[in-house]
């Protein structure tokens, strides 16, 4: 008796990364509002937050990377549809219940990084501020 393989998921193995991609940014996020939160105190000390944060960057390039390898893999139409919803340019009702979960981890995905990205915003102003009072100081005593 020969068994029956299932038939593939019509967008292969990118529901798998879209998933990654999703808890890459979740981690990058929560790193981001650490170095955010370090950045209020009054003596700053961001230890290894970048480095790890950094970490998990490179993760999501490589994730995002393989991604795109897999969209390429599928038939004209869905690589179409898949590379819309992962540039983020998905327009129209998605097509069935798996290209539905493929947009709203898309939707997840863009908003923690939104999120992230203000929280960065954030911190960078502050520690550059903390730089600039810093470097007065030190101007300051050498006069």
């Amino acid at each position: 008796m020969s068994e029956r393989k299932a038939p593939a998921p019509p967008y292969g193995r990118l529901p798998d990364f879209l998933a990654q991609e999703l808890v890459l940014l979740t981690r990058i996020s929560d790193l981001t509002k650490e170095i955010e939160v370090q950045s209020r105190q009054r003596e700053i000390r961001l230890e290894d937050l970048p480095e790890r944060r950094q970490v998990y960057i490179d993760r999501l390039k490589k994730c995002r990377r393989a991604a795109a390898r897999a969209a390429e893999e599928l038939p004209q139409e869905q690589k179409a549809r898949a590379e819309a919803i992962l540039a983020g340019n998905f327009a129209g009702p998605p097509r069935g219940k798996e290209e539905s979960g493929l947009v709203q981890t898309a939707e997840k995905c863009r908003a923690v990084l939104r999120a992230a990205l203000a929280a960065d915003s954030e911190a960078r102003k502050k520690i550059r501020a903390e730089c600039g009072r810093l470097r007065a100081r030190i101007r300051a005593a050498r006069e």
